[in-house]
């Protein structure tokens, strides 16, 4: 039986990982793996999450399953949160809510529902992205149409071409969006394209997918959060995938929320059930540390206050950082555009062999693909990455 199983292609960024965990210099940087770090590079607990968790430890008095669709409290928090209050899709009843593993598994539940109500229909997905969107989608049997989203050397979205890709989709297909932040890029589409585009995929059919996983770290919450709202008010039909792995820093605990957009309040009832039985033959019942902890976040006013400062810190440190780069882009042209760009990622135009002579020779560690997290770099490290960009021009 195994003897037919071939060894898969190996991951670029576990390979990075393996390279820096076997790097003893003392100064070496980590700008591979997409979780925040604070100024001393080590990833935190916030604060409103240590103290929500202690509460729920001491009040917790069962291990028994939650519900297929899960916690409920969780549920109506980040309903509320992500679409704020008294939302015209809430009120008129038309949004579905399901809690996910992670952002990972709320878009697995929402490719598996779209395969069961069209399974002939595409994935429209703007390279370069998430590499998971693209083994999601190939796990599920769907089709995959590829676009040019982001160009490295000029650092620009390729506006024409996601239009163009848009005008191409058919009724029922799928066109993945990123929500801001985009990884692996920090190029976000503006609010005004994202409403054209909008408009080109509801002319032609199209349901949008946004993947909504860096909100608070871009504009700031509310700013960020609009543009899943204003889609919900233009949208007959959207999923709407909400990772709470980086703004909450949950990563492990694996807490998500998959939303689905539907066109009445009776499509929503039949999207409801067919979200649980998808999802109980992927996880059965959902894990609840994660989605209890950001359910007394949320409901809590002084804990949820204290977690939106958290928030906000870590916004400005990334911001700092990006105008620490940005500064540094008459010595390496390579940064020229970073301080545009939002969240924690940017893509160097630089190739393979350049980004593993940085990792040899100056003990900075990135991607082969060129994309770096901005918020492993720690107090000097800027100055360092532009030289060693300088160095492989």
């Amino acid at each position: 039986m195994f003897d037919q199983i071939q060894q898969p292609p190996s991951d670029a960024l576990h390979g990075v990982m393996e390279k820096l965990r076997a790097d003893s210099r003392p100064y070496k940087v980590d700008l591979g793996v997409g979780v925040y770090r604070d100024a001393s590079g080590h990833s935190p607990v916030m604060r409103a999450v240590k103290e929500a968790e202690a509460i729920l430890i001491e009040r917790e008095d069962s291990k028994a399953y939650q519900s297929l669709h899960g916690d409920e409290v969780f549920l109506e928090a980040m309903t509320e949160l992500v679409f704020g209050r008294d939302h015209p899709a809430v009120r008129t009843g038309r949004i579905a809510g399901i809690q996910g593993t992670g952002g990972t598994g709320a878009l697995r539940v929402a490719l598996d529902l779209a395969r069961l109500a069209r399974p002939d229909a595409k994935v429209h997905i703007g390279l370069p992205t998430w590499p998971n969107h693209l083994s999601l989608a190939e796990a599920v049997g769907l089709q995959i149409v590829t676009h040019p989203y982001f160009d490295p050397v000029s650092q620009a979205v390729d506006k024409e071409a996601v239009q163009q890709a848009a005008a191409a989709t058919g009724e029922g297909d799928l066109f993945v969006l990123h929500g801001p932040c985009h990884n692996p890029t920090g190029a976000d589409l503006s609010a005004g394209d994202r409403i054209g585009l909008l408009h080109s995929l509801m002319a032609k059919g199209a349901v949008p997918l946004v993947d909504l996983a860096y909100y608070g770290l871009g504009d700031g919450l509310e700013a960020d959060l609009r543009i899943v709202r204003d889609l919900a008010e233009r949208a007959e039909r959207a999923f709407i995938a909400v990772a709470c792995s980086k703004s909450f820093g949950l990563y492990r605990e694996r807490t998500g929320i998959l939303f689905v957009l539907c066109a009445n309040r009776r499509e929503r009832d039949h999207v409801h059930g067919q979200m649980a039985r998808i999802s109980r033959t992927l996880v059965s019942m959902p894990p609840a540390h994660g989605a209890g902890t950001v359910a007394h976040i949320l409901a809590d006013a002084r804990l949820r206050s204290l977690w939106e400062a958290e928030l906000e810190e870590m916004r400005q440190r990334i911001l700092g950082l990006r105008g620490e780069l940005a500064a540094l882009a008459n010595q390496a042209p390579m940064l020229r555009g970073v301080g545009k760009q939002k969240g924690i990622f940017r893509m160097l135009p630089i190739s393979a062999d350049q980004a593993m002579t940085i990792g040899r020779d100056h003990a900075i560690h990135l991607a082969p693909s060129g994309r770096i997290n901005i918020a492993g770099l720690k107090l000097g490290d800027a100055k360092r990455l532009a030289e060693a960009l300088t160095s492989v021009e």
